[in-house]
């Protein structure tokens, strides 16, 4: 039952991604050619990202980078893809004697495909040069995961437990769903910056290491299983490259502000020429 749920979910959210696309194609590139480059954009990009699962009290903060494409589908939706890695890791504090009991470390990497809604477009007008394009964000992916638990100082106590040393080392692939929000600072026709926080879900409990804990280590005691799910955010900043224009047209009410903003980068620089004495 677990296990269909699940299912199920995930089938919701890929049709919900889906649906503003298709419903919208016939007024986008239906009349043209198509062109894979046409709306295209590539960002690589650095953060951090927060991890809350069983085995987090502090240190919950470590590095993530990663790179996303994106494509123009219709004037306020995009798809795309994301491939970000890095490492989590957290700290388990024993609150008597407030140290750690254990910790873990995650080498992670993620791939992402989802749909990006861009509501200034929808509600004021298409326009390419606008300088403060925010956009919501869901998607769905997998993540491949290794994590190695060790045993921390406070874990002298549990029989059969011997501090530093490694305790389980868990790896495998997990779905994921996730959201999120982001906003591009427009900079020239070829770059904008871009700042993104994204919420993922993964369908496991083993990114931490920590699924089930036991009363004894050696000999097993009993088993006792921990919180279902793992949760982490992502932090980002990159950089937008515009590989090329998409094919849509800005609003007629933007078309001056367009031309205002992109005239310095498409003039041919003028030459400083020194005038002639006439003899």
């Amino acid at each position: 039952m677990y296990r269909y749920s699940k299912n199920i979910t995930l089938l919701l959210i890929v049709a919900l991604l889906s649906q503003p696309v298709f419903s919208q194609l016939r007024r986008g590139y239906s009349r043209n050619p198509f062109d894979l480059a046409a709306g295209l954009t590539i960002t690589p990009k650095a953060g951090v990202n927060l991890f809350f699962g069983d085995l987090v009290d502090e240190s919950r903060t470590s590095y993530t980078v990663g790179l996303t494409v994106e494509r123009e589908m219709t004037r306020s939706v995009g798809m795309r893809a994301s491939l970000l890695g890095g490492k989590m890791k957290g700290d388990q504090v024993y609150p008597i004697t407030n140290t750690t009991y254990a910790s873990f470390k995650n080498f992670y990497a993620e791939l992402g495909f989802g749909a990006t809604y861009f509501p200034l477009n929808h509600l004021m007008g298409y326009f390419r040069e606008r300088t403060f394009q925010p956009y919501g964000l869901a998607q769905f992916g997998v993540i491949y995961f290794s994590a190695t638990e060790t045993w921390g100082p406070a874990s002298a106590g549990t029989q059969g437990a011997v501090p530093g040393e490694v305790w389980r080392e868990p790896s495998g692939v997990t779905p994921f769903v996730g959201a999120g929000a982001g906003v591009s600072l427009w900079l020239s026709p070829m770059l904008s910056a871009n700042l993104e926080f994204t919420g993922n879900l993964p369908f496991s409990d083993q990114l931490d290491g920590h699924d089930v804990w036991y009363d004894s280590w050696e000999p097993r005691g009993i088993e006792h299983t921990t919180d279902p799910f793992d949760f982490y955010y992502t932090v980002t900043m990159g950089v937008k490259i515009n590989i090329a224009n998409s094919y849509f047209r800005n609003d007629s009410r933007y078309n001056r502000a367009s031309y205002q903003k992109t005239r310095k980068f498409l003039l041919p620089k003028s030459r400083s020429r020194s005038p002639q004495r006439r003899r």
